[in-house]
């Protein structure tokens, strides 16, 4: 059975759902710190209008950044 299968949303829930995206985290991110299963976040993100970036996106920012280089 999902992390929270019959927890609904409550308004700290999605002001923090806000954050995530607007902080350009991932969707398996926001899953993690909301502990929550990565079809209901999505959901939730559509009814909101949010979007993330998608992993690959991610990682290649991080390694423009300098995170992935290797000595």
């Amino acid at each position: 059975m999902p992390r929270n299968a019959n927890k609904l949303w409550t308004d700290r829930d999605e002001n923090r759902l806000r954050e995530l995206a607007s902080s350009g985290a991932s969707l398996i991110r926001a899953t993690a710190a909301l502990r929550r299963s990565s079809s209901s976040v999505k959901r939730k993100a559509l009814d909101l209008g949010l979007a993330f970036r998608g992993v690959k996106q991610v990682r290649a920012d991080l390694r423009a950044a300098g995170v992935f280089d290797r000595p």
